[in-house]
Formats: C-alpha cells, structure tokens, sequence
C-alpha cells in the first residue's frame, strides 16, 4: 500500500515508498522497477531528493531512520536514527543540512553526511513539513498548537505561535517573506516572518492539508473538512 507522494528525480526517475517497507526506483515512462531498498519499517512519508540525485525518506513506527540513498542505484549512504516515526518529508537547506519532524516530538536538524546538527523539543507529535525561509528561518507546525520558527544554523527559538488546535499542516512562504499555514482550529493564518500575525480566515472544518501559493497575485489555496 502506497500512503506517500511520490517525488521525481532531474531524469524523470520516480521515487515512493510504501507500507510493504520498502523505497521504489520506477522509470517515470514505464513504471518498471529500476531499483527498491528495503528497510526495517513501514515507509509513509515522501521522499526529498538533494541537488546530488541522493533521495532522503523517513520511516515509521519504532525504531524510525531517516535514510540517504543513492538515487541512481538505491544504496544505502546512511540512516540517522530518531526512535519514532517519521510522517512527512524533510526540507533542504542551501548548505545540505536536512530538516524534519517526528513522532518524537522533535524537529531535527541533520548534516548532509548524517551527523545531527541540532534537535528542538516541541510539545507533540510533528505532522508537518517544514519550510525554509529567508536567512534560514526554519518554520514547522505540531501537535502541541504551535507554529514554530527556528533558527537553521542553531536550533534557536526564533518565535512561537499558539493556534486553537494541532498544526498538521506544512507552511507556505510567500516570495515577500510571509508564511502562511492551517491549523485544526478551522483557521488559516498569514504572518509575518518577524512573527507579527497579519491576519487569519476561518473555515468551515479542520485544515490539515498545506496552502499553495498562486501567481501572480499571491492567492492562497487550501483544503478544509
């Protein structure tokens, strides 16, 4: 069963994982099988891929990795441990560094070569993705309520912001710098990347789904139930 989304490679390589606990290299014209890895859990997450080709993919349930495989022939490179599942997929810095949330309650913060650069403690489970902004402003949602920005280099508590429900959904950051995100208080919110809330807009259900940003005029688009 395949719960994630799949990410395309520069040569049209299709990359996905699955429940049966294993990562698939697919040819994007055929569908054949270019490679798998198998690993020791179920794979919910969708997979990022660096610069390199190198395609980095949480795992779930106890004893979750982070793992690197090589894109072209599915060999393993390393695995960073983190204890708990990883649901959604990690953002990638200018630098290599590679950002996460987890089960474990904790965003990491991951050097390109495996080591750990940092980890912050939140107060519950980490659905969302993050996103990066300027200066290496790493914004990330959880199950405790809150949006947080953290500092990319350090792990530093930047700003904080308490919603009226968990924060499953991955933010958006506009060109100007403004982060937009959903939480399951039925509200999306727009802010600043001072943390200065600029406004919010109520729906008719929970939102866990992330916004898109349209163009040209900066239109917001996002699911509710």
């Amino acid at each position: 069963e395949v719960t994630s989304s799949p990410a395309i490679g520069s040569d049209g390589t299709v990359y996905v994982g699955s429940k049966d606990h294993k990562v698939y290299a697919l040819d994007g014209k055929t569908g054949a099988i270019k490679w798998e890895y198998t690993s020791k859990t179920i794979i919910g997450a969708p997979p990022a891929i660096g610069t390199d080709g190198t395609v980095y993919i949480g795992t779930g349930l106890t004893g979750a990795e982070l793992l690197a495989l090589d894109g072209a022939t599915g060999k393993k490179k390393w695995a960073f441990r983190v204890g708990q599942g990883i649901p959604s997929s990690p953002a990638i810095g200018a630098d290599g560094t590679l950002y996460f949330g987890s089960k474990t309650q904790k965003v990491y913060a991951v050097n390109a070569d495996g080591t750990k650069k940092w980890e912050f403690e939140t107060g519950g489970a980490i659905y969302s993705s993050p996103a990066i902004g300027a200066h290496g402003t790493v914004y990330i949602g959880s199950g405790d309520n809150k949006l947080y920005a953290l500092d990319g280099t350090t792990g530093t508590n930047k700003w904080e912001f308490a919603t009226g429900g968990r924060v499953p959904s991955s933010p958006a950051i506009h060109a100007g710098g403004r982060v937009f995100f959903g939480s399951t208080d039925g509200k999306v919110y727009a802010f600043a990347a001072n943390g200065e809330r600029r406004w919010y807009s109520v729906t008719g259900g929970q939102v866990h789904s992330s916004p898109v940003i349209g163009s040209p005029h900066g239109t917001i688009y996002i699911g509710s139930n």
